[in-house]
């Protein structure tokens, strides 16, 4: 009896440890930049960076308008950490319907998606550069909603995911989770 529940024990550790390594992103997936400057990707991102935060936000999301104030703080605490990035993606909420029904309106473009973080960004100014999800983006990241916040350790040449964070983040939150990585 005891060698049976050291060998469930064993295998829970076992399952539990290749999910919490389990990284579904791709890594290649390219995310047109907003701002001037260069696209994003995971795999573009800078090799002296180790610990990654990816924030997803859309303009029409209350939620997203609140935690701003801590992004920014985030932001410029982190900024000259070499082995620290930030990276914030700006969508829409209508750009997440994916299989629109007849008589709805089609999937946003990315034109309009930009227009809209335009005047986000002119309502709710954001120091650090932005780039544009479209709805095909939205979905091969398994976005469900705004705000989406990814934490993301690189572990030799790829990135693992520490967390997702499903809701509006505090400077708090974002810097107990680097702690944890």
């Amino acid at each position: 009896m005891r060698s049976a529940l050291i060998l469930l024990t064993m295998a829970l550790l076992a399952l539990s440890a290749c999910k919490q390594s389990e990284t579904f992103i791709d890594e290649d997936r390219r995310f047109e930049a907003f701002d001037p400057g260069a696209d994003f990707s995971l795999a573009s991102a800078p090799k002296e960076i180790h610990r990654l935060i990816v924030n997803f936000f859309a303009p029409d999301c209350p939620p997203c308008e609140k935690e701003i104030p801590a992004l920014r703080k985030f932001y410029e605490k982190y900024r000259e950490t070499s082995d620290v990035g930030f990276v914030a993606i700006g969508s829409s909420l209508k750009a997440i319907e994916q299989n629109p029904k007849p008589g709805k309106d089609p999937p946003m473009t990315k034109e309009q998606i930009k227009a809209e973080i335009a005047v986000f960004g002119k309502k709710f100014p954001q120091p650090y550069r932005r780039h544009v999800a479209t709805a095909e983006d939205l979905k091969a990241w398994r976005i469900t909603g705004f705000p989406e916040t990814f934490v993301f350790m690189r572990s030799g040449n790829r990135w693992r995911l520490s967390k997702k964070i499903i809701s509006e983040v505090t400077l708090e939150d974002l810097e107990r989770e680097l702690k944890g990585i």
